[in-house]
């Protein structure tokens, strides 16, 4: 059996479409998205995989930036991941070139970043080694450069965070017969969470950022984790370490702070005794977090480092902070601002296995008022 798809491109959307001929192959135009077998490289934007209402069940589809912060120029990588869990075993592409993935990007100022795409790409040959077959409990990963490379990507090109999401989709599973053998091609869209990264800063604000970051507050910075790492403490500072960064952090922070004491102590007043019975282990979110470090290895370090720092207008200071003994890669970005004529800790997003990167202003969802409000597994 031989088949082919053929795919021209046309010059107004830098779109495609496809035939049917009596190859072996598959000739497709390079750097561009397949999208239910139209590849949308519009210039807009690129196409959407659309929903299917036959999908290959146990098959998940992840993304994750190979860093939470980029500098401005420097390629934004996307790592991209294909996990089965179904017993048969499911053919899928491996993610080696721009097709089957489509990517939406939004900006720091919220509106979808346009995509731009090179008509000018060769066409590809695909045969059956550019797919491969997942059995059960296997994986398959990849790298993709998202920015503009080469006249294709998102023009990432404003200092900010970003957010991502993503779908994987092949379309027709008819059409990759030929290379499925007894596998099963996979069928329907699958849709990746939400994910962000930095360019240059994690800064929301339309504020001008500079370079000129005020030692005094660099200062305020150094002793506060200065006694971070002394105490090495997970959750919600408490005793010593309560008594030696509350005075170093802002009026709103040390606000913050006390409604989620309150917040956990409400919390063990409802359920300490369920908890002590069956041996349950509390579900508060930040009991084994550092809530300014991060979550796992980033939550009780030993040392840091300042890596960097912006100044957004004259009141406020973001500062890249790492925790690793090797400072590989940025664990975290503090805001400092300057309060009655002093500079003082106000916030903190973790850069280290926090995908959307939640910062600590935006509260946790479980506490409301100083009042658990959350729902118990146990």
């Amino acid at each position: 059996m031989s088949f082919s798809l053929h795919f021209r491109s046309e010059n107004r959307s830098c779109g495609v479409y496809f035939s049917m001929s009596n190859r072996n192959h598959l000739i497709i135009k390079a750097s561009v998205f397949l999208i239910s077998f139209s590849l949308g490289c519009s210039r807009d934007k690129p196409g959407r995989a659309p929903e299917s209402s036959v999908k290959t069940p146990e098959l998940y589809f992840s993304t994750r930036p190979s860093r939470q912060l980029f500098s401005l120029g420097e390629p934004v990588v996307i790592g991209l991941e294909l996990y089965s869990r179904f017993e048969q075993p499911i053919l899928v592409s491996r993610l080696q070139g721009n097709e089957f993935v489509s990517f939406k990007v939004n900006g720091p100022d919220g509106n979808e970043v346009p995509w731009r795409c090179d008509v000018r790409a060769n066409p590809k040959k695909y045969s059956a080694s550019d797919f491969t077959v997942l059995r059960q409990y296997s994986l398959i990963s990849a790298k993709r450069i998202i920015s503009l490379k080469d006249g294709t990507g998102f023009v990432l090109d404003k200092p900010g965070q970003y957010s991502l999401t993503a779908d994987f989709f092949m379309g027709p599973p008819e059409n990759f017969a030929p290379f499925a053998g007894q596998a099963k091609p996979a069928t329907g869209s699958f849709h990746s969470e939400k994910l962000a990264f930095c360019i240059e800063a994690c800064t929301l604000e339309p504020s001008k950022v500079s370079d000129d970051a005020p030692q005094s507050a660099l200062a305020s910075v150094r002793v506060f984790y200065t006694h971070i790492t002394k105490h090495q403490q997970l959750g919600i500072p408490y005793g010593p370490a309560e008594s030696s960064l509350l005075p170093l952090v802002s009026k709103r922070l040390a606000q913050e702070l006390d409604d989620l004491g309150a917040c956990d102590r409400d919390y063990y007043r409802r359920y300490g005794e369920i908890l002590r019975a069956h041996t349950y282990k509390p579900e508060t979110p930040w009991l084994e977090d550092g809530i300014f470090t991060g979550p796992n290895d980033a939550a009780t370090p030993p040392t840091f480092r300042i890596l960097g720092s912006r100044s957004v207008g004259g009141t406020r200071v973001d500062v890249l902070i790492a925790f690793k003994e090797d400072w590989g890669d940025a664990e975290g970005d503090v805001t400092a601002i300057l309060e009655n004529n002093r500079w003082v800790i106000d916030d903190y997003v973790a850069m280290y296995e926090n995908d959307e990167l939640h910062r600590l202003s935006a509260g946790y969802p479980q506490c409301k008022g100083g009042r658990w409000v959350g729902e118990p597994e146990h």
